[in-house]
Order: C-alpha cells, then sequence, then structure tokens
C-alpha cells in the first residue's frame, strides 16, 4: 500500500527518493538489506530517505522488510490502476520503463532531488564519499574548469566562482558493465575489460551520452520530462531504449535551456549480467531506429516560446511523433511513435494537474 505520510510529514531535511524497479525476490532482498545497512552506519544523515519499490508484477508479492532509517513504499500493478486510472496504460509492463511510476510517485511525495537504481546494483565498501553525498554535490559545482588538480591554478576567482545548473547526475558502475547485445556477445568471444571513468565530468553542451537508469539522480524540476518511453510487454520486440530515449530528450531539453548533465561519480557494484541472446531479441528493432531517432531529437528546433522544462518536452512529444515521417525508411512499428508521443503528453499532465507539493 502507498505511504501518504511522506506528503503530509514536516521536512526536516532534504528529501531523498530512491526509485527501483524489481521482478526478482531475490536481488530485491539483497538490494534492500545492503542499502539499510549502509545508510544505518551514520543515523546522522541529513536526509529523508525515502525507497519507492516498484513490483512489476499484477499483485505484491515480494516482503520488503523494515528500516527505521529508511521508509519504503512498494507497489505493483494494481496501484498503477489506482493512482493514475485511465493514465495508466503509460506506464511500461514486463520492461525496466515500470520505473516511471516510482519517479513519479517520489515527485508527488515531495521528494528533492530523486534517484533511479536497479535492484541488482549495490554500494561499493570502498567509496571515500557517500553514495547520496556524492550524488548531490554534482548539484553544487561552479562555472570554473580546473586545468589542474591539488591546488587552483592562477586565474580562479578567490570569491564568486558562479553555480552551473545541473539538470541531473548519471553515475556509473563497476562489475558487469551496460553494453548492447550485438558488443555483449562479441565481447564474449574477445574479451576487453571495460574502464568507466570514476570521476565527474560535465557533458559539453551539444553533446549526446548514453543514459543507463541503473545509477541516476535527478532534480526535481527535471521528473516532468525523465519518463522512461512505453516498451516491453505491451510492445514486443520493443525495448531496452526507454532510458537512452529519455536520456536524450533531456539532453536536449538541458542544451535549450541552459542546463547542464554531469557523468561519472558515484558509481555501485552492477552485479548481474542480462543474458545478450534474449536482449538481442528485445533490442533489434531499436538499435536499426536509434541510428536515425537521435539525429531527429539532435535536430529539432525548439521555439522560444519553450523557456521551461515542461514546455521543452511537450514540443518534443510533437517532434517524436513526426519521426516517421521525417525518416520514411525507418523501419516504425505501425503507430508506435504517435502513440509515444501521446504517452509523452499523458504523462506530462500528471505534472501539471498533481496536488504534489
Amino acid at each position: 500500500m502507498i505511504s501518504e505520510q511522506l506528503t503530509s510529514q514536516a521536512k526536516n531535511h532534504t528529501c531523498l527518493g530512491i526509485c527501483v524497479p524489481t521482478v526478482r525476490q531475490p536481488q530485491i532482498s539483497k538490494f534492500l538489506q545492503e542499502w539499510f545497512s549502509h545508510w544505518s552506519r551514520d543515523d546522522q544523515l541529513p536526509y529523508d530517505i525515502n525507497i519507492f519499490v516498484h513490483e512489476d508484477n499484477p499483485q505484491p508479492r515480494f516482503d520488503m522488510g523494515r528500516s527505521a532509517h529508511v521508509v519504503v513504499t512498494h507497489t505493483s500493478h494494481r496501484d498503477i490502476d489506482r493512482v493514475l486510472g485511465r493514465k495508466g496504460w503509460i506506464i511500461s509492463r514486463g520492461s525496466g520503463a515500470c520505473r516511471s511510476f516510482p519517479m513519479y510517485l517520489a515527485w508527488r511525495a515531495g521528494c528533492d532531488y530523486i534517484f533511479t537504481l536497479d535492484d541488482d546494483c549495490y554500494p561499493l565498501e570502498d567509496e571515500h564519499e557517500s553514495f547520496l553525498d556524492s550524488h548531490l554535490a554534482a548539484f553544487s559545482l561552479d562555472r570554473w574548469f580546473r586545468t589542474a588538480d591539488m591546488l587552483e591554478p592562477r586565474g580562479i576567482p578567490y570569491g564568486d566562482k558562479g553555480h552551473l545548473p545541473v539538470l541531473l547526475n548519471h553515475g556509473l558502475w563497476t562489475g558487469n558493465p551496460d553494453l548492447d547485445a550485438p558488443t555483449s556477445l562479441a565481447n564474449s568471444r574477445n574479451p576487453v575489460t571495460v574502464v568507466v571513468r570514476g570521476t565527474r565530468e560535465v557533458i559539453p553542451p551539444g553533446m549526446y551520452f548514453p543514459l543507463c537508469a541503473m545509477n541516476v539522480c535527478y532534480r526535481r524540476e527535471a521528473i516532468p520530462a525523465a519518463y522512461n518511453l512505453i516498451m516491453g510487454m505491451d510492445y514486443p520486440g520493443f525495448d531496452r531504449f526507454d532510458d537512452i530515449w529519455s536520456g536524450l530528450l533531456l539532453k536536449r531539453i538541458a542544451d535549450h535551456l541552459g542546463f547542464y548533465i554531469t557523468n561519472g561519480k558515484p558509481l555501485v557494484h552492477h552485479q548481474i549480467a542480462s543474458n545478450p541472446f534474449s536482449n538481442l531479441r528485445k533490442e533489434a528493432l531499436g538499435i536499426q531506429l536509434h541510428e536515425d531517432f537521435w539525429k531527429h531529437i539532435a535536430s529539432a528546433k525548439l521555439d522560444f516560446s519553450c523557456t521551461s522544462v515542461t514546455s521543452c518536452y511537450r514540443q518534443l512529444a510533437h517532434i517524436v511523433r513526426a519521426f516517421p515521417q521525417e525518416f520514411p525508411s525507418a523501419p516504425c512499428p505501425s503507430g508506435y511513435f504517435e502513440r509515444l508521443a501521446e504517452a509523452m503528453l499523458c504523462w506530462l499532465s500528471l505534472f501539471e494537474s498533481s496536488d504534489g507539493p
């Protein structure tokens, strides 16, 4: 049952919402055990931590456990229908894209920052900075690029250095890398160790990046444009691009509005590698469409009237709808992009009519 206490509680600290989709009892049990233990070591954390676990099943079947330091909200398909009613169709079933629902609940509960993690991602013991602190540090960056480390080089102001408006911080992982199926299969024959950069980088304006939703922290203001696009059970043969395309749309908005996106720290340990043969069936169509879709979004002209995240997202929904006409040779499933644009606008309407803070 969805906890309503978050919306009414007086917030003494920064409120954090951590959103996790799952269909696996062993993994979500281990996830909660490890993160509960991680956060219980310091009961002076200046955060109200709330975990929103969405079980991608018709009814809740898993035990979420208890923690004195964390509030857990546990949902399933029945809660989507109860909360969203006729709009519930926009939340994917049978896909990691279902994480959109707990993200909306975290926003509605008034969370200041909203995280997404996968159920097989665990804290690293040797991190010198806490996972939460490291993510949130990205939102306090100044506007000066350092050309050297340890000491400030000549020319860095002593006083006000400005503030870099960061929309989201994209964390990375150790363990099993986030690869598409063809790359995973090729790498199984000729293994190459993936090296992730453990520093924080600002992604330059005009450049794009592959957003992986298993370790991300969003500013609250980003959530109306952070929808994980409809894929999965109701769209057979079409999956695993929900977060990639979500990141593409967010980066286009960030560039237009003068926001920034950061990448790198903090890392989590990603334990389970998904099956590349299963992924190949899910990704094949998306891989082919992505070759044109990213260019369609990157070249999109946003009007001067698009002065907010929501107004940009509304226009991008119409641009998404036009993709099959702009690229007639792309093998677009009949009606899919029209339906996707409708889902984006429906998602946006949740925030325009919500009673959330």
